[in-house]
């Protein structure tokens, strides 16, 4: 079979085709060597995954990205202390396994932090300003002008307030 037949290119196979190798495994026709041989895979170790997903969660490759909590993502990395990384997957079935050396990478890089969803989609960048930090001249220039801000206002207020006071003053005198 060619390997546009089966589904799958060079770096990436497909879950159709992941599927027929676990059948074919699970009727009894192939050892795992076997099937990865047959089908040009280099290590039986993928079909060894491929069949413990199907196994623990009756499918290959959900079609939903499932989102795990970070206190989740910590307690599979405890697990690895003294576990493999194939045990720990299925143990927590969480697959592909690769999953939780993407999340031990980041946890050695950016620490529980880094374990924390993150935003989906593009940010925003079109009505929205910028926030960057002033420099302390410029802080005391923006607390200066809101000071005199609020120093015009209550000028305006107490010149309207003498205004109605006046006004009610002449008011009494005509009477």
């Amino acid at each position: 079979m060619s390997r546009k037949l089966l589904g799958f290119s060079m770096s990436k196979y497909s879950n159709e085709f992941k599927l027929i190798i676990v059948n074919e495994w699970l009727v009894g026709q192939n050892g795992l060597k076997k099937l990865a041989k047959k089908y040009n895979i280099p290590t039986f170790r993928s079909i060894v995954e491929w069949r413990d997903e199907y196994l623990m969660t009756g499918s290959i490759g959900s079609k939903s990205h499932k989102s795990y909590s970070p206190e989740f993502k910590i307690t599979v990395l405890n697990y690895l202390e003294t576990h493999s990384q194939s045990e720990a997957s299925r143990y927590f079935a969480v697959f592909p396994s690769t999953t939780i050396a993407n999340w031990l990478r980041t946890y050695r890089k950016f620490g529980y932090n880094g374990l924390k969803p993150k935003p989906k989609g593009r940010q925003p960048t079109m009505g929205r300003k910028r926030i960057h930090p002033l420099t302390p001249e410029q802080q005391e220039l923006a607390d200066l002008k809101q000071e005199n801000y609020q120093l015009k206002m209550k000028v305006a207020i107490l010149e309207k307030l003498k205004a109605l006071v006046d006004q009610r003053t002449e008011k009494n005198k005509r009477q």
